[in-house]
């Protein structure tokens, strides 16, 4: 039995245990450490004592349902007389949403709902999200100061992000993207005899894959991949069926169109949206040419993307959005890329029989600092008036964060840890162990990807959320997509198309 079983199996052990003691267990006061205290729970007094019920509404799959339901039941233990209600709602994140607001007028809706930032921008007009500023800061039932110096800081900052001052939505269910590669293929590789200057002439590297830059990825790795694959007889072809400008066929695939035209404004230092909190509205930087300064911006960040034309005529790059809306991985398990960048909440979609999945950082820009997209829904409290109500859901969250619970949900779920202190326990070391699994297996993928969230927190960045923001995203990954789809000679269109964007985003602001 693996180490990672044998966890499983200590996990309802594990979650009591953590309800027994004063300090991770606790609403009043979690802690940055493991637990491993053995006392009771009669240490722990109850902060309601009228019979309160919350409800939870999110979509959260039956599979993560279980722990989920431990840490309510461990809960109701410590505040007898909470009762949560828990509804796994059967439909999307938008459509979660549009249940809420459905809602609204008839007082159905729940205390705790899963969201997007998008979707809270949207429940603050009509005036329901509570500020948890109150909760945070409480001098008795908030987060220490060892919790907000714990909690990683572009989740915290994400809660922050909104036309309004306060924090309104806090990190649940968090991931970010990673490029998932070929790890048969790729490492050992040696294209020397193509081009001595990729990794200074040596076999390609883990070390290599982690510090790959655009400019490296598409003027020098993937015309030398190409090169080589192409000198390969059809049995032996490193990529299969090889065919620049066919659905599902390149070098290097990007599953979200969206997340891509953002990150890459952020690695090249370009504006993409903002919040002006004086005028408590959004503004569309990336598409905007008010000023020089906006000019310059969109000039900028249209050449970029003119690279990215490039590369994708040549078969360096695909997308979902650029294949049919077919998710990358799909093509990359079936060797007919080498390459794929996608969600680490998602890291089991990459896994294939067919060779090895390794994990690296996504590429970034040329002398620019790494950056990569913090996503993932949240959790964000509804206001119905009742203070117990309020109180209760801000401790039931408190609690079900705490290093232990957070922890465990990291290493049963798959999504990242959102406390700087889980990546330090011994649960998430055994979680991320390479070596305790066979190279290739979905253990050794889960253990590399577990491995390689904590090593990019500080690389986090997001994007504010108002009302349009949404659209801005939609219209970002609709030029993306007519970016690698459009042949070279009607890339002079793109700023027609940031035009209508622009048009768009304020049509709906």
């Amino acid at each position: 039995m693996t180490k990672k079983s044998l966890m499983l199996l200590a996990l309802p052990a594990m979650i009591l245990a953590s309800c027994g003691t004063k300090e991770s267990s606790s609403p009043a006061s979690s802690t940055s450490k493991p637990n491993t205290s053995t006392s009771t729970s009669e240490a722990y007094v109850p902060k309601i004592t009228t019979d309160t019920t919350i409800d939870i509404w999110s979509i959260i799959g039956k599979s993560n349902q279980v722990p989920f339901e431990k840490y309510i039941a461990a809960f109701e233990k410590l505040e007898p007389h909470v009762k949560i209600n828990s509804t796994y709602q059967s439909t999307s994140y938008n459509g979660l949403k549009d249940m809420v607001v459905k809602g609204f007028p008839a007082n159905n809706y729940p205390d705790l709902v899963q969201c997007y930032p998008d979707h809270v921008a949207e429940y603050l007009d009509y005036g329901k999200v509570v500020n948890l500023d109150t909760y945070i800061n409480d001098a008795t039932n908030g987060w220490t100061a060892a919790d907000k110096a714990d909690v990683i800081q572009a989740y915290q900052d994400e809660g922050t992000g909104y036309v309004a001052d306060g924090t309104y939505s806090v990190p649940f269910c968090k991931s970010t993207e990673a490029m998932y590669y070929n790890a048969d293929v790729l490492i050992g590789l040696d294209l020397s005899s193509v081009d001595n200057t990729i990794n200074s002439g040596k076999a390609l590297t883990e070390t290599y894959l982690n510090n790959l830059t655009w400019e490296e990825l598409f003027n020098k790795l993937c015309p030398a991949i190409v090169t080589y694959n192409n000198s390969l007889t059809a049995e032996k072809k490193i990529i299969k069926d090889f065919a620049p400008g066919t659905t599902g066929s390149g070098v290097f695939a990007y599953d979200s169109d969206d997340n891509l035209f953002i990150t890459l404004a952020e690695q090249y230092g370009l504006k993409y949206t903002s919040i002006d909190k004086t005028s408590g509205t959004g503004r569309f930087d990336a598409f905007e040419k008010t000023t020089d300064a906006d000019k310059t911006n969109r000039t900028a960040l249209e050449n970029v993307l003119k690279t990215f034309r490039t590369a994708a005529e040549n078969g360096y790059i695909i997308s979902k959005g650029s294949s049919e809306n077919n998710y990358t991985n799909t093509y990359f398990t079936k060797q007919n890329t080498l390459f794929s960048v996608g969600s680490t909440g998602g890291v089991s979609y990459q896994y294939t029989d067919n060779f090895a999945t390794g994990v690296a950082k996504i590429p970034h820009a040329k002398n620019h600092d790494q950056a990569v997209i913090s996503q993932g829904p949240s959790l964000c409290m509804l206001d119905h008036n009742d203070s117990n109500k309020k109180l209760a859901s801000w401790l039931f969250y408190k609690f079900m964060t705490n290093t232990d619970n957070a922890t465990d949900w990291a290493v049963n779920t798959g999504y990242s840890a959102i406390r700087s202190s889980c990546y330090d326990t011994d649960a998430y070391a055994d979680y991320s162990d390479t070596t305790a699994s066979d190279k290739g297996s979905k253990d050794w993928l889960m253990a590399n990807n577990a491995s390689y969230v904590p090593k990019v927190t500080n690389d986090f960045f997001l994007s504010p959320a108002f009302k349009g923001s949404s659209t801005a995203r939609t219209q970002a990954a609709a030029i993306m997509v007519k970016v690698l789809v459009t042949k070279s000679n009607d890339i002079t269109k793109i700023d027609t198309w940031f035009d209508d964007a622009l048009a768009a985003c304020k049509l709906a602001a």
